[in-house]
Parts: C-alpha cells; structure tokens; sequence
C-alpha cells in the first residue's frame, strides 16, 4: 500500500498526460466536479467507485483496472488517480512533484542490442544517418520524456515503467520510433555515442561466422555432386535442390549466393522444359563461380567475408533535391527470381541517370501477375498527382528524396513533388547528353557498366525479325559511319516494343533520313555493340554537324598489331575450349568421355599456337587430373574443380575482351565504309 501512495504522490498531471493525453486529463478534473468518489483500499489496491464504473488503482500505475469497456487508459482510470492523489496530498501535506518521477535510470538502462533489434535493419540505418549528419531529434525533459522524431513525424512519450510509453504510431510494443527515442535519450545522456552505434552497424552486417562455414558445406556438397553426376544425369529434382540451398543461404545471412542459387534454380527449370533460352556454358559457369565463392568464404575474414556475402537491402541515404525528367521505362526480368517495370530519370543539374524499379517476386506460386500494360496506369509515385504513364512525360523537383547505390530511388513518405511542367526532349540538357560518336562509348566504359545512354542517329537500316534468332535487330549510325545495332529478342512482354520498332523501320524506309535520338542500354554481343532500346525520340535539331567535336579524329582507337582475323581465332578458340568443358559438364566427373579428354589435348595445343598459353597449361592439368582418376573407385573432385574454375574465369574474360576488341575493330572498319557511302551519296 505504501508503495502505491508513493506512486500516486509522484503522479503528476505531466505523468498521467503520458498515460493518456492532455484531452482525457481535463476531462476527468470536469468528471470530478460533478462527484465525489467512493474509495476503499485492499492491500496494495484501491477501489474507487465513480458514478459509471469501478476502478482499481494498483502498481504500476498503467496496470490499473476498470469495469467499462476501453482497452486502454480510460478517463475514469485518470479521474480515479487524481482522486486518490488530492486525498494523499490532504493527508500528508505533502504536494505533488514531477520531479520526483523520473524514468532516466530505466531508459539509460536499455540494452543498445535490445533497441537495435527493436528498430529493424532500416529504421536503425536511417536513424544513424541523420545522427551522422547531426540531426537529432528534440527531447522534452520531465516525468515524461517527449521526443519528437521529425523525419518519421512521430511524438514519443517515454514513462516510467517503460512498457507504458506511448507512440503516435499507437504501438503497444517497443516500436521501432521508441527505440530510435531512447537512442536519442542515450545519446543526449552520454551513455553511447555515434561511433557505438556505428560499430554495431557494422558487427551485425558481418554474418555469423559458424553459421556461414555450415552453409558453405551444404552448398559445396551440393555443387559437387551436380558437377559429378553430370547435367545429362540429373534428374528434375535439381531445381529443388538449388531452391534449397537458396533457402540456406537466406538463413546464413548471404543474400548474394541466395539470388545466384534462385538463378541457377531458373536455369534448371529451363534445361528440363527444354526452353530456348537455356544456355549450358552459363549454368556451367554459375555452379563453378558459386563453388569458388563458397571456397572463399571459408577463408575469408570478416570484411571479406562481408562483401561475398551481399546485402538483402541496399541503403538508401537521403540526396540533395532532384530535377527530374522523365525519359522511359522497360519491362524486366531476371533469374533472381523477381520481374516488373523500370523507370528511367534524367537528373537535369547533375546530368547524372537515376531509376525507379517497381519489382515483384515471381518464384512464389500462385502469385497474382499484373495484366500487361496497367503498370502505365498505375498511381505515380513520391505524391505524384497522376499515372506513370504521364509522369514519364513530366519534369518535376523530389526534395528529401532517397536513393542507394547508381542512383536507384526509393519511395519514401517523406519525399515531397512538385510539377514544373511536360518534359523538353530538345533542351539543352538533352542536347549534351546525346552521344553522336558511338566510340565514345569505349572510352567512358558504357558499355561494361551497362550505363543508360542516348545514342543518336544520323542513319538507320530497315530493320528486319530473324525468326531462327527470334531476335529484331536494326542499324543505326552516327555522324561517322560507325554502327550500333538495336537489337530486342521475342517474349510476349517485348511483343510490343518490337511492333514498335517495326513500324519506326517501315516508316524510315519510305521518308529521307532524319536524325533520331534512342535511349537505351548497351551491351557487347558476338563482336558487336548493341543497344536494348527503352525509348526513341526526334533527334532534329540535336545532331551536330559532321566536322563538329563529336567527329574528332583523337576519337578513334585501333586494336593495335592484332587484326580482326587474330582476334576471332582466339575467339573461336575459346568458344571451342567452353564448349569442351560443356560436354564434361554434361557427362559428369564419374563419367568422362575419351573423346573428351581427346578435344582437350587438341586444345592444349590450337591455344598454344594462338599464344593462349594460360589456357593450353590449364587444359594439360584438367586433362592430367582426369586421367589418373579415370580408374580410381574413390577420387577427390577438390583438384578437378579447382582448375575448371580457373579455366571458366580465363574463358570469361578473354570472351569479353576479343568481344571488345572485335567490336572496336569493326567499328573502325564500318567508319571508314560509312564515310565512304556518305561521301558517294
């Protein structure tokens, strides 16, 4: 009993405006205006009797009882407490005062693991963010704690006993913005600093260290026994067991080896459905790079190990305002495991490219697809009064915007728009932005960041649909010949892109060249530079004048002593050494062929001659170690693996370099032919 008059002598109106709110505080003084309640205690409680209900007043205090029907604090609760307060205070003599609760000693005490938890991996980012960059919430001292959190806009009140803080977001739990509150608390107390918090961030994005290594074992014990048994051997199940390694990778905490094994899983699923997109060298290439990454970790130390891991969410960090343009968006779909639409902005001071994805899971079954063609009419974004079709043709300014990494925006309640008007596709902008020399695509690495680019053209080709390929494909040119193929390959979600880029070709055919400007993405494809193209706009009055800086004679580069015919030998070389390192991966360690092991020796010897000198030695060990274990009842696939990933990575990039090298060298060529053509025209 004695404890509960402490209690309610310390319980202020400040206090029990905590408990509730100034509104119901108010109400009950009126409440007792009109009565005066009857009061009994019993042992560590008080029964007071107002006209309307019975109260029990107990410890603490937010424990308290009442026969109406609210769940929370009710005003007669309150009324009951002043009550009971003015008696204690007429009996003792002794006034009331705030300061005599004071919840500072429980808040301090909070474990910073407990609060980090309670925040969440984003909200915990967010809140160490705007406290590196010196934005702290502000913080009312009393019985109460009030902290007003301005970047969720959000009030908490902070009472003792913790359990009975409230927040506006009316969460009974320790929310994620009462933790970021008794951060703050902590942090204005001195009890941790930024530096602590930061220093937790960056243990919890290590993964645990035994937890990986067990993951590691499954996902190697898992990829050995595909690369023994052999793709022609496996059987549907596969798919399964890729799914489920992704499962444990989840749960070790690697997101990057969960999206690759959702990859791998695709590419089993398209092997078996005997799908035309399925390509062996790359399902190869992706078990042989997972294993060796699996290698890696086991050794790894914790920075290591927290790069190979991955992220599951990138972060995002609040940006400078935005001036935005619209220019286009693309429908995708990856291997991972996830489709939707991505759209593409035009940051017009920084000139800089920014994206908006707005991305769905497709590996769960039964999910709902969106019908093709409703994401244009679809709600905009970021408060955007319209559709998404209409914002792409829209320029507008994004204050206390969000983006991660190259530029990826995210939606956030905070950011605010605000219309300028329709887009300008001729301004001045735009007008620098458009590359008219396609070799400048080299010298910026474009192409090897698959950078967003506005390629113009002076020159397009009729485009034609290869129906082998299933693939259309048109030429464009620059001001100096050099030619960039547009190129988009069949599905029913690019159905209407190429009708569109048909009817462009058809519509060029029978009308005198006119510049055009086309937005897209660039890529190397069988010595080739081609472009996925988003968009295409009216290029008149954006194109330079031939002599102008874009036609720079510093621009070109040569291949240097090596010929086109040099380069696509050792192409060809290469392509031949993947496709033998296809037929052991599809016959299987436990299996290998005599033919096999015959293509290799040939091959040892054709890279030699080439000057491929890495990959002759490398096929001599794997042919080496095959044959010694050709007989053996019981042999360790550890050394094999090991050099058939060295030989995948060598493969990889010589692939890409005689790619680029033959892409140079024959955009050099066709200048030539170009300026030849133009000038007989």
């Amino acid at each position: 009993m004695e404890e509960l008059k402490r209690l309610l002598i310390q319980a202020g109106d400040e206090y029990l405006t905590g408990l509730s709110n100034r509104g119901m505080v108010k109400r009950a003084y009126k409440d007792l205006e009109q009565e005066t309640p009857e009061v009994s205690w019993n042992g560590n409680e008080a029964e007071v009797r107002l006209k309307d209900a019975v109260c029990r007043i107990k410890v603490p205090l937010g424990d308290s009882a009442c026969s109406c029907p609210s769940r929370s604090m009710c005003r007669h609760r309150i009324a009951a407490m002043i009550f009971l307060r003015k008696g204690l205070e007429g009996e003792s003599g002794e006034k009331t005062s705030d300061e005599k609760i004071n919840p500072e000693k429980e808040l301090l005490s909070v474990p910073l693991r407990r609060l980090q938890q309670a925040c969440r991996i984003k909200a915990y980012r967010e809140f160490l963010s705007h406290i590196e960059r010196g934005e702290y919430p502000r913080i009312e001292e009393g019985s109460t704690v009030t902290v007003q959190i301005p970047w969720e806009n959000v009030t908490v009140k902070l009472l003792s006993p913790l359990e009975y803080s409230t927040c506006t977001c009316h969460s009974r739990e320790l929310c994620a913005h009462k933790a970021q509150a008794i951060l703050a608390y902590q942090l204005l107390k001195k009890t941790i600093t930024p530096g602590q918090l930061k220093t937790l961030e960056d243990n919890r994005e290590n993964p645990d260290r035994e937890t990986v290594l067990q993951a590691v074992r499954s996902i190697k014990e898992g990829i050995r026994l595909q690369l023994m048994t052999g793709l022609s051997r496996l059987s549907p199940e596969a798919e399964e067991s890729m799914e489920r390694l992704a499962v444990i990778c989840h749960g070790a905490g690697l997101p990057a080896f969960e999206s690759r094994f959702r990859g791998a899983a695709v590419e089993f699923r398209q092997y078996f459905t005997r799908s035309a997109a399925f390509r062996e060298a790359d399902l190869m290439g992706r078990l042989l790079f997972l294993y060796r990454d699996a290698v890696r970790l086991e050794q790894a130390g914790p920075e290591e190990m927290r790069s190979l891991a991955g992220t599951f969410r990138d972060t995002y960090e609040r940006v400078p305002p935005l001036h935005l343009m619209g220019v286009g968006s693309s429908y995708f779909k990856n291997k991972t495991g996830y489709e939707g639409e991505r759209y593409y902005f035009l940051e017009l001071e920084q000139k800089k490219w920014y994206t908006w994805t707005d991305a769905r899971p497709s590996f769960y079954e039964g999910i709902r697809r969106r019908p093709p063609g409703n994401e244009k009419h679809a709600q905009a974004p970021w408060g955007l009064n319209c559709s998404r079709g209409k914002m792409m043709e829209l320029e507008f300014y994004l204050t206390d915007a969000k983006a991660a990494k190259g530029g990826r925006l995210s939606v956030s309640r905070e950011t605010k728009s605000e219309i300028v008007g329709n887009r300008d596709l001729s301004g001045k902008e735009i007008r620098e932005m458009v590359i008219w020399d396609y070799r400048r695509l080299f010298q910026r690495q474009m192409i090897q960041n698959r950078e967003p680019v506005l390629a113009g053209a002076v020159h397009c080709k009729k485009g034609r649909f290869d129906t082998v390929k299933q693939r259309f494909d048109m030429e464009i040119y620059d001001v100096q010949g050099n030619c960039l193929h547009v190129a988009v390959t069949y599905s029913k979600e690019e159905r209407l892109t190429i009708r569109v880029l048909e009817r462009l070709s058809g519509r060029l055919d029978r009308q005198e060249d006119s510049p055009l400007v086309f937005f897209g993405i660039p890529y190397l494809e069988e010595g080739k530079i081609c472009l996925y193209p988003v968009e295409y706009f009216d290029g008149a009055g954006l194109c330079p004048s031939v002599n102008g800086s874009e036609s720079g004679q510093e621009n070109r580069r040569d291949v240097g002593a090596l010929s086109a015919g040099v380069i696509r030998a050792a192409e060809q070389c290469l392509q031949e050494i993947r496709v033998t390192l296809s037929d052991l991966f599809q016959s299987g360690l436990r299996s290998v062929q005599p033919e096999t092991l015959s293509q290799m020796y040939s091959m040892e010897r054709e890279a030699a001659g080439l000057g491929l000198h890495l990959a002759g030695e490398e096929l001599s060990r794997l042919r080496g170690q095959l044959e010694s274990q050709r007989h053996q009842i019981k042999s360790d696939p550890e050394p094999v693996i090991g050099i058939w990933v060295r030989l995948m990575e060598y493969i990889t990039l010589g692939l890409q370099r005689t790619q680029m090298d033959l892409a140079m060298a024959g955009m050099r060529e066709n200048s030539l032919e170009g300026e030849e053509t133009y000038e007989s025209e």
